[in-house]
């Protein structure tokens, strides 16, 4: 169990600490000059658990409300230490409600000072505290009475911590390895050490890990976890990893940081959240209002952006998104803490709900149902929501690392629903089975529509289907289940005409001789075809009777016009998507630059371009960065 402090300056969390566990915090110069406590201090105690109790004493005063932020980010059990002779003061409140905006429901109330007052005093201070903590987590929590320098009453309070450590459910190991970092140093003889609180996963000696935001990639040499050493470092354990690796040159870690499995290494600048103004505030939380953001042990610049109002008055919560002034990771569930600008008060706070927030239409209905869905308590009951109100599917890569899930997790649960997976560029997406099954039969329903209308056609272009479909184009979800259909041979793709299996497209008997002539030249020249001038010369005719012809032929869909004056027979540009999808598999980033295709092809240049941007408008391939990537075929 890891134990923090809270209270008002000088009201004896450390002296309460080395009561409890022989060791005092204050490790620093000027702490000891200052009497106070400027940095969280660490201490470890055997009282007889299962492992030794970890405790952060953490600072008091106003001006170091960052760096208590930073020691209480992952706690188990909070220990309110308030001195009879003040009683509750300036920072009791301001710490009790950070307590409370970190989701903090186990503690304890120690009353310090007792020597220093009457009885009387004792009574007045715990009827204040009852006061105090009604309606909040802690409104349970036992009070103890004690004099930390005489140890009257410390007793008690060591008995109550190691039953309520005892009664503790175990964290369960699940997720990828991750760890705030809040002190790093360097030791004589074993080099980098950093600490912290781990919050999901495990990591093991000669494990290799990131450290986030930089992305630098290091390996883990040594671990101790509650100060004793260990093989693992496993969530709900303060750990100190002993670092190494060719990458420390080039890394310079501190307070703030993150320790990560590599799978659970993904920096941010949008955050969505559920976000909760403190009932103590004078104002509402306008928009664009700037903030200073507490995650982890990490503190950095942001701007509020509410989304379903313009403002979230106080003691009343909201969706929101953080835009973040540089990226850090996070992930859903993770607590934080909202400061004001000048950093002398808090605001609010709450829990992220999309670590990848949308940079266009964040407040539109529709991202508002998917925010909805994602504040299910259980991956599991997030990923059926969304199944639910996603038409176009759920991306589930980004799902699971918004969710933190390892491969063995999701893997388990993507299983175990009831959808179909399928492969968009490089992102798997998932949509309900139900879904699924309605779109084929709207998809073969389309097709056999416009083969009865049509029957000269070999089919519609993806275009056509789209807007017999009713849809503004069609999206990655319809263009896979178009794909289904024709591994299942139920539908051909021909060219960049669909068809059914069963429909064969019937020409008049000129059209169809005049294409046999057209196709016989095409045939010759290979993955070139001569452009309209050439061919009606090659043909004999009229270059405006084989134009009107040609545009006959393509809207049918036995030619495929490419460009203004050239046309492509559905075999050929077949053969040339071909060749994109070969030089993609051969690349190791999985793309490809226009002039290797234009040697692997031989068509020239500017026929290359032409082909190339024409894949793009049918979503064979997509340009971005100088280079193509293949979408589907």
């Amino acid at each position: 169990m890891i134990i923090a402090t809270a209270g008002h300056v000088d009201h004896g969390k450390t002296t309460l600490v080395k009561a409890l566990t022989g060791i005092d915090t204050d490790r620093l110069k000027e702490e000891k000059q200052r009497g106070m406590t400027i940095e969280p201090g660490y201490a470890y105690a055997d009282f007889g658990c299962d492992e030794p109790l970890a405790f952060v004493d953490v600072p008091g005063h106003e001006r170091f409300v960052r760096n208590m932020l930073a020691g209480v980010a992952a706690i188990d059990f909070a220990l309110l230490v308030v001195a009879a002779d003040d009683g509750p003061m300036p920072q009791t409140d301001e710490h009790l409600a950070i307590l409370q905006l970190l989701g903090i429901r186990r503690g304890a109330v120690a009353l310090t000072k007792i020597d220093r007052v009457p009885a009387e005093r004792v009574n007045a201070v715990t009827a204040q505290l009852a006061t105090l903590l009604s309606g909040t987590p802690l409104q349970d929590a036992s009070v103890f009475p004690l004099a930390a320098t005489t140890g009257d009453g410390v007793q008690a309070l060591r008995n109550h911590l190691v039953s309520s450590a005892r009664a503790m459910p175990r964290m369960a190991i699940s997720g990828n390895f991750r760890m705030a970092v809040d002190r790093c140093f360097t030791l004589p003889g074993a080099g980098l050490i950093v600490t912290g609180a781990v919050t999901s996963g495990a990591a093991h000696v000669g494990d290799e890990v990131i450290v986030s935001p930089q992305g630098e990639t290091l390996r883990i040499r040594g671990i101790h976890q509650h100060n004793r050493p260990a093989d693992s470092a496993l969530a709900g354990r303060r750990c100190s990893l002993n670092l190494a690796g060719g990458g420390l040159k080039r890394v310079a870690i501190e307070r703030g940081d993150w320790i990560v499995a590599p799978s659970a290494h993904a920096p941010t600048e949008r955050i969505d959240v559920h976000l909760i103004v403190h009932a103590s505030q004078k104002s509402s939380l306008a928009h664009w209002t700037p903030v200073h953001l507490h995650i982890g042990a990490m503190v950095v610049n942001a701007r509020v952006a509410p989304l379903d109002s313009r403002e979230i008055k106080p003691g009343q919560s909201g969706l929101a998104q953080l835009v973040l002034d540089r990226a850090i990771p996070a992930l859903h569930g993770d607590r934080f803490v909202l400061r004001d600008q000048s950093a002398r008060q808090t605001i609010g706070g709450g829990w992220i709900v999309d670590p990848f927030g949308a940079r266009r239409g964040r407040a539109k209905p529709e991202r508002l149902a998917r925010l909805t869905a994602m504040e299910s308590t259980t991956p599991e009951n997030a990923l059926n929501a969304l199944l639910a109100i996603s038409p176009d599917g759920v991306p589930l890569q980004a799902f699971a690392q918004a969710w933190n899930l390892t491969p063995d997790e999701q893997v388990a649960l993507f299983e175990a629903h009831a959808m179909i997976r399928f492969q968009d560029a490089s992102e798997l997406i998932g949509i309900a089975a139900d879904r699924w099954a309605l779109m084929r039969d709207r998809v073969t329903l389309a097709l056999s529509e416009w083969h009865r209308d049509d029957p000269s056609s070999f089919g519609p272009t993806e275009a056509a289907l789209a807007a017999r479909l009713q849809l503004h184009r069609l999206p990655s979800a319809w263009r896979a289940a178009c794909k289904s259909l024709c591994d299942d041979g139920i539908v051909v793709k021909q060219g960049v005409s669909l068809r059914l299996k069963t429909h064969q497209a019937v020409l008049s008997a000129e059209d169809a001789a005049l294409l046999d002539q057209v196709s016989a030249v095409l045939i010759s020249t290979g993955l070139r075809p001569p452009i309209v001038g050439d061919l009606a010369r090659q043909l004999d005719m009229s270059q405006n009777m084989l134009v009107d012809f040609l545009e006959r032929a393509s809207r049918l869909g036995h030619l495929v016009r490419v460009a203004k004056n050239r046309y492509f027979l559905p075999e050929t540009l077949e053969r040339l998507a071909g060749i994109a999808t070969q030089l993609a598999a051969e690349s190791e980033s999985g793309s490809f630059e226009a002039a290797s295709f234009r040697d692997r092809s031989g068509i020239g240049r500017n026929l290359t371009i032409e082909v190339l941007e024409f894949m793009d408008e049918l979503h064979i391939t997509r340009f971005a960065g100088g280079r193509r990537k293949v979408i589907s075929r």
